[in-house]
């Protein structure tokens, strides 16, 4: 689970070679291979990192689904024309893989298949589009601040909007038992542009997450699915 990041980071890696997405007739920008983890990639420290006066503004919107269901990422890179460059990154069935996945780190574009099998996409967002969406995003207050403490459990449903525009970094975190997903504005728009052939998990109203831990199921798949996150004043909480 730590390590299926890279396979988000590079999961049009097989597409193949780097370009920026500039414009409508060029390629969405890959990202850069590295080795890092999961729990780094919902953080977004490479994008905070990066975040600095004069550097690019780069999005990153994850939706949990359960993880052991579906996860669905979208990297969005807004360029100085206007239009918006988008990678998806969709995977499902973790619940699947057992012992190692806390571990594992995938930094080899060929590996991204491995152990899941995972969907990506890419789309040139307009203008227009790239406009409605941010709009959407500041109706949702999506570039923070989020609320200190709120805890994201791996098997329930949530959203982290983490971003650096212009050189300010933020962060956002949705969780669907607190308040239904009252002000996430922007799913049904991100949705509707995306074409990865796995239909959207939808929330749905569960027993608390407490209450729905297999106790019974072998420590190798504990380790696999079994994870908090915390949010902290200005992004996740260090683990």
């Amino acid at each position: 689970m730590k390590a299926f990041l890279l396979a988000l980071g590079v999961l049009t890696a097989v597409s193949v070679t780097p370009a920026v997405a500039q414009r409508p007739d060029r390629n969405v920008e890959l990202p850069v291979v590295r080795s890092f983890h999961w729990f780094d990639f919902v953080a977004a420290d490479d994008i905070r990192a990066a975040c600095v006066p004069g550097g690019r503004s780069h999005l990153r919107l994850i939706y949990n689904a359960l993880w052991e269901e579906q996860v669905r990422a979208y990297d969005i890179y807004l360029q100085p024309d206007g239009v918006a460059g988008m990678n998806i990154g969709v995977l499902e069935g973790q619940g699947n893989v057992t012992t190692g996945i806390t571990n594992m780190l995938i930094s080899k574009p060929k590996d991204i298949f491995a152990p899941w099998s995972m969907k990506g996409g890419q789309r040139i967002l307009t203008v227009e589009e790239t406009r409605e969406l941010m709009t959407l995003l500041e109706e949702s207050r999506a570039f923070g601040p989020p609320k200190d403490g709120m805890r994201l459990p791996d098997n329930d449903f949530w959203w982290t909007v983490a971003s650096c525009r212009n050189g300010v970094w933020g962060f956002q975190a949705y969780h669907y038992p607190t308040d239904g997903f009252v002000n996430v504005k922007f799913s049904a728009k991100l949705f509707s542009w995306d074409k990865v052939p796995i239909p959207v998990n939808p929330p749905r109203k569960l027993e608390p997450a407490e209450l729905r831990r297999d106790w019974n199921a072998p420590l190798d798949r504990a380790r696999a699915d079994r994870w908090m996150l915390v949010v902290g004043k200005d992004g996740l909480r260090p683990r």
